[in-house]
């Protein structure tokens, strides 16, 4: 597919999300729908993208919030907004145990008390929505769940929807797509998975981008921490791989500069 962008009316955002590591799907939607709304006026644009829904599916810390902040500034450019800003809402179960009055809420009467704690229904100014339902997977067939789509399907001249949930085998992505489908046109955006070599890539190119020659303890050591870490359940993808890049930082910078001497006792 052809994904040049110097002609393209949206070039800056495309061009951007080009530079992603990965996120194949994410660039292919980018690129189709800037061809489909390449010769679209602003008005055209926001009816064709506001009885939309995307959904996303990405495990934590694999660039979900950078794909939200390009396909914000994507439509944008779209829509010929000065902004468009991005919230992010993560939907919680209902509690069972809840009561109202002494009576035990029901789980529809909870999710319509969640949207509105959670302003999921915004009239105050157009946004990009996403809703992290990734605990709702199991759940999407329920009439709670459909009473939170009813309602953000009311509202969808005011808000572009997102929803999230992690990267999945494929029948269960198509099933939780089925169920959204019941009330927006839904377009589905993958990430896979990332393997270790591409943390590592991505880590020794920030490393690079900040003038850091790491020797080959320091790689070897990096590899090691990386994979360990990744083995961990609080892993957090590219999250993870910056932060031992700052503790390999502090660390050389310690071993630079010395520690500082500690003060004299004194009786």
């Amino acid at each position: 597919m052809d994904m040049e962008t110097t002609t393209a009316p949206v070039s800056g955002a495309l061009r951007a999300a080009l530079d992603l590591m990965g996120a194949a799907d994410f660039k292919s939607y980018l690129s189709d729908m800037r061809s489909v709304s390449e010769h679209m006026g602003a008005e055209k644009a926001k009816e064709l993208l506001f009885p939309r829904a995307v959904l996303f599916s990405v495990n934590d810390g694999d660039g979900l919030r950078t794909q939200l902040r390009l396909l914000a500034d994507f439509w944008r450019e779209l829509l010929e907004r000065r902004e468009l800003p991005v919230e992010y809402k993560n939907l919680k179960l209902p509690d069972r145990s809840r009561t109202k009055n002494g009576d035990r809420m029901t789980d529809r009467d909870q999710m319509l008390e969640s949207i509105d704690e959670e302003d999921l229904l915004s009239a105050r100014e157009e946004r990009l929505l996403c809703v992290d339902v990734s605990r709702w997977i199991d759940r999407m067939e329920g009439e709670d769940f459909r009473t939170l789509l009813s309602r953000l399907r009311d509202h969808r001249t005011e808000q572009l929807t997102a929803f999230r949930i992690p990267a999945v085998d494929e029948l269960t992505l198509r099933r939780v797509r089925e169920a959204i489908a019941w009330f927006f046109s839904v377009d589905v955006v993958y990430t896979p998975p990332y393997a270790i070599e591409d943390y590592a890539a991505y880590g020794l190119a920030q490393m690079k981008q900040m003038e850091i020659e790491p020797d080959a303890a320091a790689e070897a050591w990096f590899r090691a921490e990386l994979t360990a870490e990744r083995q961990d359940s609080g892993f957090w993808g590219f999250h993870t791989v910056d932060r031992l890049i700052d503790d390999m930082v502090y660390s050389a910078l310690r071993s630079r500069c010395g520690k500082p001497e500690e003060p004299e006792k004194t009786d």
